[in-house]
């Protein structure tokens, strides 16, 4: 399959992904050809694509002209912002930093306006009012909601898929805009990210995407920045609230670079936990098509501020329909000992408990399952003062950890529960049948991904079951369900 690896360990913003996939060969002809399809104002924008250097390596720059032509201003958008970023030890500085959102607007005003547009489109993305009630004929008014920006994909001439991977971007950012204010998502209304900009950056990288063909994305962890952000609205922690939720609601993994600024931006986020098949290390690929670099505006000396790009073929490790489905947690692959086996990141979740009765925790043990749990262990430890309790350790999908840890908190005595992402290599199952006598067994093969068996496992239950209607030893029916498997599959297979 067409597999994309986005490389974010210095962050990632909009025009920088897009940038990137300019970078690995996409046609900028065509793909400015079909942004001119969507349905803004005409020539309400214009494009410019740079090479460019960033810490000595050559990468490609998006930056998206505005053009108002009321002539009220006109201004470019190379998503870079200058804003105060206020540190722990009271320091503050100016950074120029690259991303879609909060940007140094030089307005030329036909009148004197010179009121401050240096919001960021976390913050400015609300459904009250904006603080300034000046009206200007272009969209910072009062910024779009999200219909209306779903009006404007819907109404645009751009492939079907590329209008299904934009709409589905925004309605994360909807989302987790609504949770920040606490209102429904329909009632949010965007001010920076319903900017032409901001639309370009999102629907111009739906655009590109389809337009290459990519099929599955890979996803580093995402490294998010530190430090706070000094806006006309007060003090705001990096990550932004809307930033720190898309993560959270992906159960995307996070990089751990000390870099004092915001590096992964709204729609960074959002476009990045829409594609996101896996998270993690770069996938096994059979062949590398191409490694491209986007660039941000910003050119530090410490590092490159870039996102990496691969593109090329890769094994399929999952079952999937022919649309793509834009959420997962799976990572890639990895080999081990000659054999190539599918890698994800799971959850694990985890309580200490000294005071629970045994039957209450097997309860919510069970119900665990029920709930998605992918396995379950429970292991005698001593604890504080002596006292003897139990260490329970729960494996879930990244997407089920919340309501998991929600169930331990409620079903048991604890009063914590801890929580961190780990990588597991898996087998890929299936089931097959042998009889026995009257009765039907399953049984559990596990296959690396070049379809290699590496287990064979009669099913538990199956065995139980049969062993006690016919009043044999359990070890005899595993015994037997494998001599038959033997027969019938292999022997079979060899033939």
């Amino acid at each position: 399959m067409k597999t994309a690896y986005f490389d974010c360990q210095f962050g990632a913003a909009g025009d920088m992904l897009c940038a990137s996939l300019l970078a690995n060969g996409l046609n900028a002809e065509r793909w400015i050809e079909e942004l001119n399809k969507i349905a803004l104002p005409v020539d309400s924008f214009e494009i410019q694509i740079e090479d460019v250097m960033r810490c000595l390596i050559a990468s490609k720059k998006v930056t998206v002209k505005c053009i108002d032509h009321s002539g009220a201003h006109e201004h470019s958008h190379g998503h870079e912002h200058s804003h105060e970023h206020e540190h722990a030890h009271g320091q503050e500085h100016s950074h120029g930093h690259d991303h879609e959102h909060s940007h140094s607007h030089d307005h030329e005003h036909s009148h004197d306006h010179s009121h401050d547009h240096s919001h960021h489109d976390h913050e400015s993305s609300h459904a009250h009012e904006h603080p300034h009630e000046l009206e200007h004929s272009h969209e910072h008014a009062h910024g779009r909601s999200v219909l209306e920006i779903v009006r404007i994909i819907e109404n645009s001439q751009i492939s079907d898929r590329a209008k299904e991977l934009s709409l589905a971007i925004f309605r994360k950012l909807a989302e987790s805009e609504a949770r920040v204010h606490n209102v429904a998502p329909d009632d949010v209304h965007f001010h920076e990210v319903g900017a032409v900009d901001a639309i370009i950056d999102v629907v111009g990288f739906a655009i590109g995407y389809d337009l290459l063909g990519i099929e599955k994305s890979v996803v580093s962890p995402l490294t998010l920045g530190g430090g706070t952000v000094k806006t006309d609205h007060g003090i705001y922690p990096v990550p932004a609230p809307a930033v720190a939720y898309l993560v959270e609601q992906a159960g995307a993994p996070t990089g751990s670079l000390n870099i004092p600024y915001e590096c992964l931006t709204p729609t960074g986020a959002a476009i990045l936990t829409t594609i996101a098949d896996r998270w993690g290390a770069i996938p096994g690929y059979q062949k590398i098509d191409s490694i491209g670099y986007g660039a941000g505006t910003l050119n530090p000396k410490t590092h490159p501020n870039t996102v990496r790009t691969f593109i090329g073929q890769c094994h399929e490790v999952s079952q999937s329909s022919s649309s793509p489905t834009w959420s997962a947690s799976t990572l890639g692959s990895n080999h081990v000992g000659g054999t190539h086996f599918r890698a994800e990141i799971v959850t694990v979740i985890e309580a200490n408990i000294d005071d629970c009765p045994p039957n209450i925790i097997s309860y919510a043990l069970e119900k665990a399952l029920a709930e998605g749990a992918l396995d379950i262990a429970i292991v005698p430890v001593t604890m504080k003062k002596g006292r003897s309790g139990h260490l329970i350790t729960v494996l879930a999908k990244p997407e089920d950890r919340r309501k998991i840890e929600t169930l331990l908190l409620r079903e048991t005595s604890t009063l914590g529960v801890r929580t961190y992402f780990v990588e597991r290599l898996i087998a890929e199952r299936e089931f097959v049948e042998v009889k026995l006598s009257d009765w039907s067994i399953r049984i559990k093969i596990g296959r690396d991904l070049n379809n290699n068996v590496v287990n064979v496992q009669p099913e538990y239950e199956d065995c139980a079951t049969y062993a006690q209607r016919h009043d044999v030893p359990l070890r005899e029916v595993f015994e037997q369900a494998l001599s038959k498997y033997n027969q019938e599959f292999r022997q079979a297979k060899t033939d």
